[in-house]
């Protein structure tokens, strides 16, 4: 019987928009600046605080079948963000994975706040999948922010999802599911996207990883 050829790479991910986004992604290793490579995106059945607990654990028991993996959830929600900083829970999750023999293998990024934080660096893209113009979406992320008492730039940074769902939900008067986030992450300019610090993270790994 032949052996399954391993693959390059497995992502651990906390829910499906971020899985759906990362496997848009993923698909364009020439704007990500590595090769082409065999992935499998997974989530957690326990969503952010399950990755924390046990994330490396699932990760353990798919060693044999990928040579790198990657594990990513969001910040907010995962039950430590007010105990630890991110980098230190970066740090406790890698940790584990190192001893589950992915030492120099295997990366852990923790998205501040959350994946939505992505699809304010890519407006561009959120707009044209939504079949509106930035210019035409200002008026109510502006009336929104007022409403919140902050900057816009400063609620895309530390309430992205609440100003995501208010625009698509609210204005758009449309529903959201993780073909969304697949639709807007084809599209969105990846240098953009680099300027979100966790995207950015990823880019550096994936590139340490599979260079072109």
């Amino acid at each position: 019987m032949t052996a399954k050829a391993m693959k390059d790479l497995l992502v651990y991910t906390a829910d499906a928009d971020a899985l759906a986004l990362m496997r848009s992604v993923l698909g364009r290793p020439d704007a990500l600046g590595i090769r082409s490579i065999a992935f499998d995106i997974e989530r957690h059945p326990q969503r952010d605080a399950g990755m924390v607990q046990s994330g490396a654990e699932l990760a353990r028991m798919k060693k044999g079948g990928y040579d790198k993996a990657l594990l990513l959830w969001d910040f907010a929600g995962c039950g430590r963000e007010h105990r630890m900083s991110a980098q230190e829970l970066e740090i406790e999750v890698q940790a584990r994975l190192d001893s589950y023999s992915w030492s120099g293998r295997s990366a852990t990024t923790a998205l501040v706040p959350e994946v939505e934080v992505w699809l304010w660096h890519c407006e561009p893209a959120l707009a044209k999948h939504c079949g509106v113009t930035v210019e035409a979406i200002g008026p109510c992320l502006n009336a929104f922010a007022v409403k919140q008492g902050k900057p816009l730039e400063t609620l895309k940074q530390e309430q992205p999802k609440e100003l995501f769902e208010h625009l698509m939900r609210e204005h758009l008067r449309r529903t959201i599911s993780p073909r969304d986030f697949e639709e807007i992450g084809r599209q969105a300019s990846i240098k953009g996207l680099r300027k979100c610090p966790s995207f950015e993270r990823i880019v550096g790994i994936l590139q340490g990883w599979f260079p072109p």
